[in-house]
C-alpha cells in the first residue's frame, strides 16, 4: 500500500452533536480531550457541541477548541485500532491539530494555543470587522487582478486555494462586497459570502498574530515525527522550530491547500483520511485527486469501519501481489 495521510479540518466544520457518539462508546476519550477543552478554554465547550446552539458553536473562541480537541479524541481511537498516518495536513486551524498529531505539540500546550487563537480572532471581529468570502469558478489570476484593482481604495486579498477552482478572499468588508459585485460580472464564475466578521490569513490579522507569538513562547516544541505539510508553503516540515514559524505565519497568510495536497501526492500518499467532524477536506480531494481513496471519519463507529476496509485493501494487495 501507499502512504497514508491524515487530514484536519479547520472552522466552519462544527456542527451541534458532534461528539454525541464518542461520549456513548467511549466516554474516557471525551472527557480526556472534550471536557478538558472546558477547562482551559474557560467555556462550557461540550454542551455546545453536544446541545448547541449552532449560534455558539459558530463562534470562533468556541469552534476552535472544540474542532480540535474533538479531531484529537476520534484520532486517539484511530490510533488504539492501529491506524497511524505517514503525513499529516490541516486546514488552516487544523494545521495546529495536525501539529499535535506530528509530535511537535502536546495536546495541552496545542490546546492552550488554539484557546488563544480562537479568542484572538474572536475578540478582533469586533474591533476591526472584517470579511470572507468563496469565489467559484473564477481563473486564479483574474481574481488576484480584481483583487489588486479593488485594493487601491478598499483592502482585499485571496487568502484560501482550496481547489484550483474554489478560492477564498479576505479583507475590510467593503473591500470583500466590491469583489463579490465585480465576480457576479462574470458568467461563468459565483461568489458567497462567509459567516464570519473576521479577514482570517490576511494582513489585518496582524494583532492576532503578535498576541499569538507571546503565547508561544510558553509552550514546549518538539522535533516532529510525523511530517507535517504546510499551509502557507506546501512544505515538508520537521524542525520544532520550522513548525512554530508556520503556525505563525498562517495566521496572516494564505492557506494554500491545493499545494499541500499536491505535496503528500508527491511524497506517495494515496490514502487521505479526514479525521473530524465533516467531509469538507474530502470533498476537496475529489475534485484535486479524485483517482486517490478519501475517507472522511467523524464518529468511532466509521473509524472501525474504515480499518476493515483497509485490512481488506491489503489483502487484495497481497493477494494480487502473489498471483
Amino acid at each position: 500500500m501507499g502512504k497514508i495521510a491524515f487530514l484536519y479540518p479547520g472552522q466552519g466544520s462544527q456542527k451541534v452533536g458532534m461528539g454525541s457518539a464518542l461520549l456513548r462508546a467511549h466516554s474516557e476519550l471525551f472527557e480526556r480531550y472534550l471536557t478538558h477543552s472546558n477547562v482551559i478554554a474557560d467555556l462550557p465547550i461540550t454542551r455546545y457541541c453536544l446541545e448547541g446552539p449552532m449560534s455558539v458553536l459558530s463562534q470562533t473562541n468556541v469552534a476552535q477548541p472544540a474542532l480540535f480537541a474533538y479531531s484529537l479524541a476520534l484520532t486517539d481511537y484511530a490510533h488504539q485500532l492501529g491506524i497511524y498516518p505517514d503525513l499529516v495536513a490541516g486546514h488552516s486551524l487544523g494545521e495546529y491539530t495536525a501539529a499535535v498529531v506530528s509530535g511537535a505539540l502536546s495536546f495541552e500546550d496545542g490546546l492552550q494555543l488554539v484557546c488563544q487563537r480562537g479568542k484572538y480572532m474572536y475578540q478582533i471581529q469586533d474591533q476591526q470587522v472584517g470579511a470572507m468570502a468563496a469565489v467559484i469558478g473564477l481563473p486564479t489570476e483574474v481574481l488576484q487582478d480584481l483583487c489588486a484593482d479593488i485594493s487601491k481604495n478598499n483592502y482585499v486579498t485571496v487568502t484560501n486555494w482550496n481547489t484550483h477552482t474554489q478560492l477564498v478572499v479576505s479583507g475590510v468588508e467593503s473591500g470583500v462586497l466590491e469583489l463579490m459585485e465585480a465576480v457576479r460580472s462574470y458568467k461563468i464564475a459565483r461568489a458567497v459570502r462567509l459567516p464570519v466578521k473576521g479577514a482570517f490569513h490576511s494582513q489585518l490579522m496582524k494583532p492576532v498574530q503578535s498576541a499569538l507569538k507571546q503565547a508561544m513562547q510558553d509552550v514546549t516544541w518538539n522535533n516532529a515525527y510525523v511530517p507535517l505539510i504546510a499551509n502557507v508553503s506546501g512544505k515538508t516540515l520537521t524542525r520544532s522550530y520550522q513548525i512554530q514559524q508556520e503556525l505563525l505565519d498562517q495566521i496572516v497568510s494564505p492557506v494554500r491547500w491545493v499545494t499541500c495536497i499536491e505535496t503528500l501526492l508527491d511524497a506517495g500518499c494515496d490514502t487521505f483520511i479526514e479525521i473530524g467532524s465533516s467531509q469538507v477536506l474530502t470533498r476537496l480531494m475529489s475534485t484535486i485527486a479524485p483517482d486517490k481513496k478519501s475517507f472522511a471519519v467523524d464518529t468511532p463507529e466509521k473509524i472501525v469501519e474504515l480499518v476493515e476496509m483497509l485490512k481488506e485493501a491489503e489483502v487484495q494487495q497481497v493477494a494480487a501481489a502473489i498471483a
